[in-house]
C-alpha cells in the first residue's frame, strides 16, 4: 500500500495482546483491575499482552466485557482473512480430501 507521496507504508500487525494493552492503558486500568473484574490471573493477562499465550474465546469474552466491545474486535483486530493463510489452506484441502474418502467408505 502506498501513501499520497508514493512512499510504501509500514504494515503493522496488531495482535490481541496489543489491543488489550491499548484498551487497558486508555481506560487507565491495571492488570490487577482486569484480574478483579474477569477472574483471569495477572500472570495470564501479562502473558496475553506479551503474546506469549493464546487469548482463547472464554477469556476474550470476559476481557471484551470490561471494555464494552465485541470479542471479535480483540480476537481479530486486523479482521479474519483465512484466504491468505497457507496453514489454513493446507488444513482445508486435507480435510476435504479426508471427508471425501470417508464418504466413499460409507457409500
Amino acid at each position: 500500500m502506498k501513501d499520497l507521496l508514493g512512499i510504501k507504508e509500514l504494515q503493522i500487525k496488531e495482535t490481541p495482546g496489543k489491543i488489550i494493552r491499548a484498551f487497558r492503558r486508555n481506560f487507565n486500568l491495571t492488570l490487577e483491575d482486569i484480574e478483579k473484574l474477569t477472574g483471569i490471573p495477572v500472570s495470564n493477562l501479562s502473558a496475553i499482552e506479551h503474546n506469549k499465550i493464546d487469548l482463547g474465546l472464554s477469556r476474550s469474552i470476559r476481557i471484551a466485557a470490561v471494555f464494552g466491545v465485541h470479542p471479535s474486535l480483540i480476537l481479530f483486530p486486523d479482521g479474519y482473512d483465512r484466504q491468505n493463510n497457507p496453514a489454513i489452506t493446507k488444513i482445508r484441502k486435507s480435510a476435504a480430501s479426508l471427508i471425501e474418502r470417508k464418504i466413499k467408505q460409507i457409500a
